[in-house]
C-alpha cells in the first residue's frame, strides 16, 4: 500500500462516523486551514434530481469561455480524485495525498478537542484550499446532502442552483416535500440571485426563503424549453427558440442543460457567449447517465436512485433501446425501492436485484421483493458483476442491459465491465 493509499484509508475510515448535518465543524476546519472558501466565486447547486449534471453542465461551459473553473462533486465513480477538477483534469495522486496529509494532523486535534470531523466535512475543506491554490476564479459546488446544513453551504456563492426536488433522504431531511425543499433552500444567502426549476409546491418554499433575504428568484419555466430528439449520444434541446446540442442523453437533461443555459444569463458573466454554452453542452463529459458503455453485449450504465428519476428513465429506456431488455438494480438503503420499482419494473422483461459494494447497500433480496410486485422474471444476485452476467446470459435478440440504481452500483458495474474479457 503506497502513502497515497494508506492517506485514502484514513479518510475513508471516518466513514464509521456516519453522516452529521451542521456547518460548525467544517468553518472551524476551514478557519484553521486559512478560509480557502473565500478565495474563489462559487455557484452553489442544490436539489434531489439532476444536481451533478446541472454542475458538469455549467463547469463545461465556464471551462469552454476560458475561465478557470473548479468543480466539486460527491460521490465519485471509480477514483476520489473525480471529486475535484479544473477544467478537464481531475486532482492528481500527488496532490490529493498532500492535501489529506495537510489536513490530517488538523482534524485529529480537532477530534481530541471533541469535535470529530466527517468524510464529507474533511472532503469538502481539502477541495476548497485546493481550488484556492490552484487559483481558480469559479467553483462549482455540489451539494452533498440537503443544503441548509451540508458541509457545502460555508460559500458565499455568486449564484444558487436549485434543481427539481423529491422526497429522498427522509430520517435527515424530512417526510414532506415542504420540508426537503426547505432544507435545499437553505443554500439561498442574501441578495444572491437563484435560478431554480421547481414545480409549484416547491416554489413557494424557495420563494419565501428568498424574499426573506431580499434574493431574486429566476425560474426555469416550462414554454422556454422542450426536448427535441433523444438518442444514445444525446439530447437536442430547443430553449428560446434556439437549438442546441446536449452530449448527455436521457429526457430529463433538457430540463437539466435549460437550468444551465438559464443560469449562465443569469450570471451574466460577459465572457461566456453563445458558442462558449453551445460547445459546453455538446461536449460535456458526464459519465453514466444513460451511457451506452458497450456493445459485446449491449450495455447502459446508468446513476438514478429517486423515484422522480426513475419515472423518465422508465420512458427513455424503451424509446432508445425498444422494449423488453434486462435491468440490473442495486440500491442504497435510504432509497425508495417500492418507488423505484413501480416505475422501472413493469418495462423490462426481466429484473436482476443486487447490492452496491457499500455499507449502505440495500440486500439484494430486498430489492428482489420490491420488484416482484411489479415484473414476473425478478432473480436475486448478491454482486453486481455476477447479476451483469447472469444478465447477459439471459439476453434475447436485439436487447440491452441497463446497470442503475446508484452511483456505487454503476461504479462497481464500470470496474467488473473494465476487466471482462467480451465473449
Amino acid at each position: 500500500m503506497n502513502h497515497l493509499q494508506q492517506s485514502l484509508a484514513w479518510l475513508f475510515s471516518l466513514n464509521a462516523r456516519g453522516m452529521k448535518l451542521g456547518l460548525d465543524n467544517t468553518r472551524e476546519l476551514l478557519r484553521r486551514l486559512g478560509d480557502p472558501q473565500n478565495d474563489f466565486k462559487s455557484i452553489h447547486v442544490a436539489g434531489s434530481n439532476g444536481k451533478g449534471s446541472v454542475c458538469a453542465l455549467i463547469h463545461s461551459i465556464m471551462s469552454q469561455a476560458g475561465i478557470r473553473a473548479g468543480l466539486y462533486t460527491s460521490p465519485h465513480l471509480l477514483r476520489f480524485n473525480e471529486r475535484m477538477r479544473i477544467g478537464d483534469e481531475q486532482i492528481d495522486d500527488y496532490e490529493l495525498s498532500e492535501l489529506i496529509d495537510r489536513c490530517r494532523p488538523i482534524a485529529e486535534a480537532m477530534a481530541a478537542e471533541g469535535m470529530e470531523l466527517t468524510f464529507f466535512e474533511i472532503t469538502t475543506a481539502m477541495a476548497f484550499l485546493h481550488f484556492s491554490e490552484k487559483q481558480v476564479e469559479y467553483v462549482v459546488v455540489e451539494t452533498g446532502m440537503g443544503g441548509r446544513l451540508d458541509s457545502t453551504n460555508v460559500v458565499n456563492p455568486a449564484l444558487s442552483v436549485i434543481t427539481p426536488i423529491s422526497i429522498e433522504h427522509s430520517e435527515y431531511l424530512g417526510r414532506t416535500l415542504r420540508e426537503i425543499a426547505s432544507e435545499k433552500a437553505g443554500i439561498i444567502k442574501p441578495d444572491t440571485p437563484v435560478v431554480a426549476n421547481s414545480g409549484d409546491e416547491v416554489r413557494e418554499v424557495v420563494s419565501a426563503r428568498a424574499a426573506d433575504l431580499g434574493s431574486m428568484v429566476h425560474y426555469l419555466e416550462d414554454d422556454v424549453y422542450s426536448l427535441v430528439s433523444m438518442g444514445r449520444e444525446g439530447i437536442v434541446l430547443n430553449y428560446a427558440g434556439k437549438e442546441y446540442e446536449v452530449g448527455i442523453s436521457g429526457s430529463i437533461q433538457a430540463g437539466n442543460a435549460a437550468t444551465a443555459i438559464l443560469a449562465m444569463e443569469v450570471l451574466g458573466d460577459d465572457r461566456i457567449g453563445e458558442k462558449d454554452i453551445r460547445k459546453g453542452l455538446a461536449d460535456c463529459n458526464w459519465p453514466c447517465r444513460m451511457q451506452l458503455v458497450g456493445n459485446d453485449p449491449p450495455t447502459v450504465v446508468d446513476v438514478t436512485h429517486t423515484t422522480m428519476g426513475a419515472k423518465s428513465l422508465a420512458k427513455d429506456f424503451p424509446s432508445v433501446y425498444g422494449p423488453g431488455n434486462i435491468l440490473v438494480i442495486g440500491v442504497l438503503l435510504d432509497k425508495d425501492v417500492n418507488g423505484l420499482a413501480s416505475a422501472l419494473g413493469p418495462v423490462f422483461r426481466k429484473i436482476v436485484a443486487t447490492e452496491p459494494d457499500s455499507d449502505r447497500g440495500m440486500a439484494a433480496d430486498a430489492v428482489g421483493r420490491a420488484f416482484m410486485h411489479h415484473c414476473e422474471d425478478v432473480t436475486v444476485e448478491e454482486k453486481v458483476g455476477d447479476a451483469i452476467r447472469l444478465a447477459y446470459d439471459n439476453l434475447e435478440m436485439g436487447e440491452t442491459v441497463l446497470v442503475t440504481g446508484s452511483l456505487y452500483t454503476a461504479g462497481d458495474a464500470l470496474r467488473w465491465l473494465a476487466k471482462r474479457t467480451p465473449s
